[in-house]
């Protein structure tokens, strides 16, 4: 059986200390660890999470059309964008390309 290939998705405000970044990064790793997957790549953003259209952003976009990893690991979804309909717009490209978002949140909860 092939492992699941995640990728870690991380974001805050430019206000916030730069630890709350490591945090949430440590946070998924800890995730993926369990779960056994295989984390292939990281993003860490600072920015106000507004919009879909950030270097990082479009990268990452890039990588889901691809179809590189099978799991995207977030914080919350309010680290993919502030609005929930951009986060919903985000979702559904990811379940075109048949990559599943999972939220520290969703994971906890389970």
């Amino acid at each position: 059986m092939e492992q699941i290939k995640a990728w870690i998705y991380c974001r805050i405000n430019p206000n916030t200390s730069r630890s709350l970044l490591y945090f949430q990064n440590d946070q998924l790793e800890e995730i993926a660890e369990k779960c056994n997957m295989e984390v292939i790549g990281h993003t860490h953003v600072i920015s106000y999470g507004k919009y879909l259209n950030s270097y990082e952003m479009k990268t990452l976009i890039t990588e889901i059309k691809q179809r590189n990893f099978d799991v995207l690991l977030i914080n919350s979804p309010m680290r993919i964008s502030i609005y929930p309909d951009i986060f919903e717009e985000f979702e559904l490209l990811c379940r075109l390309y048949n990559v599943r978002v999972l939220s520290y949140i969703d994971y906890i909860n389970s």
